[in-house]
């Protein structure tokens, strides 16, 4: 089925589903198959004689299960709405510019120098420009030497404020400034870049041809960091966007509004002007997403890979942005959202909170679990979970959620290297919850924190301690499987191998850090 957005007085955006008759008949499939071992799980599940002896131990573990089986169900049932526009070749005379920003100590102007030769790159007439929150000299003779316009705020005290659209040291306030000064006068369409987000020269190509749809505010590429192979955590952080960056945002542009991602997004800078610029917020893309729709702007998602950027490469570079991302993330979804996105459809409102809960799930489910063990390793509440019907109900709904972990995959980008079990994922998803619960607090405590750009560095050995939260959580295991031991005699194999596996995991991560401190050491 095909769809087509825009007003009939204009070239429409046409998109086509992407499963096929063949892939639905086995998405039907599967579904039934799947729905039905998730069924039978359940009701066996209630019926454990374990209610009746341990009913707080079973009550957890059951709101456990409801939000791992319901963040599954999510991603599955999103599948039908995935659709991809057909290409459109970018009409001539748009008035284009690509832009990018530099912060003193956070990107070395090397990296610019990449990013900005391959922005002067682009197959379609533009300027390049730079926004220099330093106004440094180096950045200039940079941009003096391949033709590229320099830009700073840092002269006019009036875009330099503490809050609101002109922030500093922010990069919303960094364009912001930008547009009112240049680029709302100057320009049509604004092509914004991370300065470590290298393009394809055909991005603009790609991208502008939606914009004669006179509903289009936005196109949107993908994120895609094209150093996974520097570190463990680098390979991680990039499993964790194979699926967001495939089927969700296909799922999202299907029902017509794909996120915006502030690492490389396409503006018509009319629609921008009406939503008031990019929005003052540290998940500014986010904030803008819901803008855009909430006064009828179209956004087009194209599942294309056009330009690759940096992952973090070590821990306090990775965890540090993801209580940033996470806090940001929340703080749009439980405070500014509600107010903002009021014309949501009953689909698109189920997406938004999908994305909110899978930011978040894990960070609860994990101490959640940890704090169970420790409960029952203390009070020997231990249920007695294992009778063959269960054991054999359970593994089948394992054994389903894989296959339809495997038949999502088909649709990811890079099929071929992103398929496959994503373990260095799961791993940072353990490492990573103390960070995301305090981002959780942030929000609820409403803690206000300056911008901090994720250093943009290949080194993936910087001296830090950053997991030492896990310390405490591990001295919580230990102390809890002591007492249990002590009081109790003996405990049940099950409750001392959970917590086995905890200690093994959380040691193993830290082990990561050290090492990369004793690899910084030799290299002194």
């Amino acid at each position: 089925m095909e769809r087509s957005i825009g007003s009939s007085l204009s070239t429409r955006v046409i998109s086509d589903d992407v499963l096929q008759p063949r892939d639905r008949f086995f998405y039907w499939l599967l579904t039934v198959l799947g729905v039905a071992a998730i069924a039978a799980f359940v009701f066996l599940w209630f019926q454990l004689q374990a209610w009746g002896e341990h009913a707080f131990v079973m009550t957890v573990c059951s709101g456990l299960l409801a939000v791992l089986l319901l963040n599954h169900l999510g991603r599955w049932l999103i599948l039908p709405s995935m659709q991809r526009p057909r290409a459109v070749l970018p009409r001539p005379g748009w008035k284009v510019a690509v832009v990018t920003t530099y912060v003193p100590g956070i990107e070395p102007v090397e990296l610019l120098e990449q990013t900005l030769k391959a922005l002067m790159n682009l197959d379609y007439p533009h300027d390049t420009w730079v926004l220099d929150e330093g106004d440094d000299e180096r950045v200039k003779q940079v941009c003096a030497t391949l033709g590229v316009h320099h830009f700073s705020r840092k002269p006019f005290p009036r875009y330099q404020t503490e809050v609101g659209m002109f922030r500093k040291a922010s990069k919303h306030g960094n364009y912001n400034a930008w547009l009112h000064e240049i680029g709302f006068d100057r320009y049509e369409i604004l092509t914004a870049f991370d300065p470590d987000h290298v393009p394809e020269r055909v991005f603009l190509a790609k991208v502008l041809g939606y914009f004669d749809d006179a509903r289009v505010g936005y196109v949107q590429a993908p994120q895609v960091y094209g150093n996974q192979e520097a570190s463990f955590i680098a390979r991680g952080a990039a499993e964790e966007t194979y699926e967001f960056y495939s089927l969700v945002q296909m799922a999202c542009y299907g029902k017509g509004f794909p996120l915006i991602i502030g690492c490389h997004a396409t503006h018509r800078l009319s629609a921008l002007r009406e939503c008031g610029g990019f929005a003052a917020h540290d998940a500014d893309d986010l904030l803008l997403t819901l803008l855009y729709q909430n006064r009828g702007w179209e956004g087009v998602y194209v599942p294309e890979v056009l330009a690759r950027g940096l992952a973090p490469v070590d821990w306090p570079a990775y965890l540090n942005q993801q209580r940033r991302w996470t806090r940001s993330v929340l703080d749009v979804k439980l405070r500014i959202g509600p107010a903002v996105a009021r014309n949501l459809s009953p689909t698109s409102a189920m997406l938004n909170a999908l994305h909110g809960l899978n930011y978040v799930h894990r960070s609860m489910v994990l101490p959640v679990a940890m704090m169970l063990v420790a409960f029952m390793l203390v009070s020997g509440h231990i249920p007695a979970l294992g009778t063959t019907e269960v054991l054999v109900s359970g593994g089948c709904v394992v054994v389903m959620l894989r296959i339809w972990e495997r038949y999502r995959q088909r649709f990811y980008l890079n099929r071929k290297s992103e398929q496959g079990i994503h373990w260095r994922a799961g791993l940072l998803q353990f490492a990573k919850w103390p960070y995301q619960l305090a981002a959780v607090a942030d929000v609820l405590g409403n803690r206000q924190f300056p911008f901090i750009a994720t250093p943009k560095t290949g080194d993936p050995c910087r001296a830090s301690f950053v997991l030492w939260p896990h310390f405490i959580s591990l001295g919580i295991v230990g102390m809890a499987w002591a007492i249990g031991l002590s009081v109790h005699g003996t405990l049940p194999l099950a409750a001392q191998w959970c917590a086995m596996g905890f200690v093994a995991i959380t040691v193993g991560l830290m082990a990561t850090e050290w090492s990369g401190v004793l690899r910084r050491r030799v290299s002194r």
